[in-house]
């Protein structure tokens, strides 16, 4: 593109779109996944097409009012408390960017409050139903070799969706289970795969004859139960459902697994800033909504510590 086909492109944009174009530019720079930048295009994007149909030209004309009224507009639309979260999150770093970068002396965002998240809290999976989704899995097929591997790696590992089907061949040490994992905003972390699990591992292995280290852990399988490629998040998630409904047991994904590991790691004794090194969280804060307490947790603690049949 010539200079001068360069500054017409640049002359289209709005002010507002301009921003929203710098402030893409700046994530990218940073090297945030293509996940973030997809969300920050979507959220701050609408919220400036919400801008530019209410009159509003540029980013200095933006008050707190036009925030709060696009967080309404976006709750009649009856979407989930946690979309409607999301998009306050994207327009806040946004408004934030802004602030750094001197188009804006203070974020209008700070005076506006977040949108309340109700308190959900997943139930984990009970020793039960792990065990009817292995009984499940049909390991003389290679698909259900694979989906057994996968339900124990799952399970002593935590790993989030995204960074169990970036697992290579030879990213597990089968010696001593420990492997290296990319997380979220690139950031490497040592979890281990047990010996159960690397037992499984090394039975699919004998489906796939010798696959290159480098190759993904995770095959996809077609109808027909053959090889055609690498597993993908949505695979996997599909993956799951199917074996979930199989085996009569829902919901069944991969942050239920999630939080199974942390729930029953904690249960066993394992101490927190263990338990989040091993999951990746920056701070014990995030472990929260995985360790709320379940009504089975409830009952255990009190049992053991009930001070009326302690005392009498």
């Amino acid at each position: 593109m010539s200079a001068e086909h360069l500054t017409l492109h640049i002359l289209k944009f709005s002010p507002l779109d301009a921003a929203l174009q710098g402030f893409l530019l700046d994530r990218q720079a940073a090297r945030c996944t293509p996940k973030t930048l997809e969300h920050y295009r979507y959220t701050v994007g609408g919220f400036v097409a919400w801008l530019k149909a209410q009159d509003v030209r540029d980013v200095a004309h933006i008050k707190a009012g036009h925030v709060r009224a696009y967080l309404v507009s976006i709750q009649e639309r009856g979407v989930k408390d946690t979309t409607q979260h999301a998009h306050a999150r994207g327009i806040k770093a946004w408004l934030n960017w802004l602030v750094r970068e001197g188009d804006l002396s203070e974020s209008p965002m700070a005076r506006v409050a977040m949108p309340r998240l109700e308190q959900r809290v997943p139930p984990p999976f009970t020793p039960e139903e792990v065990h009817k989704l292995l009984t499940a899995c049909d390991r003389k097929t290679a698909t259900g070799a694979r989906n057994y591997a996968l339900i124990l790696v799952l399970l002593d590992t935590g790993l989030r969706a995204a960074e169990c089907v970036a697992l290579r061949v030879g990213d597990v040490d089968m010696r001593t289970g420990l492997a290296v994992v990319l997380g979220k905003g690139r950031k490497q972390r040592q979890v281990r795969v047990g010996n159960k699990a690397r037992a499984a591992i090394l039975r699919l292995m004998a489906y796939r004859g010798e696959p290159s280290p480098r190759a993904a852990l995770w095959p996809a399988y077609d109808l027909q139960g053959c090889e055609c490629g690498a597993l993908s998040v949505h695979g996997l998630q599909t993956a799951l459902v199917r074996l979930g409904r199989a085996a009569g047991v829902s919901p069944c994904g991969p942050h239920r697994f999630r939080r199974t590991f942390a729930l029953w790691c904690l249960r066993d004794g394992m101490d927190l800033h263990s338990l989040r090194l091993l999951m990746g969280h920056s701070s014990l804060t995030v472990l929260q909504r995985y360790l709320a307490l379940t009504g089975e947790d409830v009952e255990r603690a009190h049992a053991a510590h009930s001070p009326a049949d302690k005392l009498l």
